[in-house]
């Protein structure tokens, strides 16, 4: 891995699960637990409608140094853009000198 290439700012925000008044789970992402640099390769996207709804989807490849504490729960910003990226697959690379990660936009 080239560290001349990590020059994107990547977040990694760790899913809480907390119960609310009615003890149904809820699922958050509050705070970043790691900040790192990678590298980001575009790899496609679609655009659909779901329930009368248009989305748009991208999808990508992260590069970033391993890190084991980086799992597929977690939620991604790039470069502190609003936008977020749920991790679809991790594929470490080398013997744990990386890892790459098959990242979507989440829709809000």
């Amino acid at each position: 891995m080239r560290a001349g290439n990590l020059y994107h700012r990547i977040n990694f925000y760790a899913k809480v699960t907390t119960r609310d008044t009615y003890g149904a789970s809820v699922d958050t992402w509050p705070t970043a637990t790691i900040s790192t640099r990678g590298e980001i390769r575009y790899t496609g996207g679609s655009y659909g409608s779901s329930n009368e709804e248009k989305f748009y989807s991208r999808f990508m490849e992260l590069t970033v140094r391993y890190q084991s504490s980086i799992v597929e729960t977690m939620r991604v910003q790039i470069d502190g853009t609003t936008d977020r990226y749920e991790i679809s697959y991790i594929e470490p690379i080398g013997r744990n000198e990386a890892l790459k990660l098959t990242l979507e936009k989440i829709n809000t």
